[in-house]
Parts: structure tokens; sequence; C-alpha cells
């Protein structure tokens, strides 16, 4: 698979899960933006660290070039293994992408 600019945004909110611990999470769009959090899903969104914003765009291709379970993807140059998962967080969905 060949690694598109949209892959590469995924990588690097992986690289902070796997350097700060926890989880990506992406939030459902609103006004076009998807919000970025990395922490533990199982504890409050208060203990969510945010880390901006994406387009929509980018997430509908991220979510193209991945699936929901198991993902074993090679992007620049780099091994990543995650599982893609959904959630629903207060009154918002979510992906989750778990690299641990």
């Amino acid at each position: 698979m060949a690694t598109t600019d949209s892959l590469l945004t995924l990588a690097e909110y992986l690289e902070i899960s796997l350097d700060n611990g926890g989880s990506v999470l992406v939030m459902q769009m609103c006004d076009g933006l998807c919000a970025i959090y990395v922490g533990d899903v199982t504890k409050a969104q208060d203990h969510w660290r945010y880390h901006g914003a994406i387009s929509a765009s980018i997430v509908d291709d991220i979510l193209r070039l991945t699936r929901c379970g198991r993902n074993h993807l090679e992007i620049g140059g780099q091994k990543y293994r995650f599982i893609r998962s959904a959630a629903h967080f207060e009154d918002r969905g979510a992906t989750v992408f778990a690299t641990g």
C-alpha cells in the first residue's frame, strides 16, 4: 500500500500515543473537522489530552485505508500495529486507534 498524506497524519498521532501512552481518539466530525485526543478510553474525557483537529476528508481517507479490528501497516517506512474500533463518548461517536 502506498503511503498517503492521510496515513502519514495517522502515523504522527500513533507516535504520540506510543510516546505518551493511551490511544488515539478521533471524534465525530463537527464543522468539517474532527478533534484528536490521546488518552485512556477507560477514563473520563477530561483526562485525555487534546492534540488539535484534522479535516474530515483526511479522517475519511484514514478510515478508508484502515479497517475495524487489527491493522498492520507500513507508513513512511515504519511498521505500525494497532486496533481500530468505534466508541461513544458523552454525545458523540469516535474512532479509537489503540496501539497497546
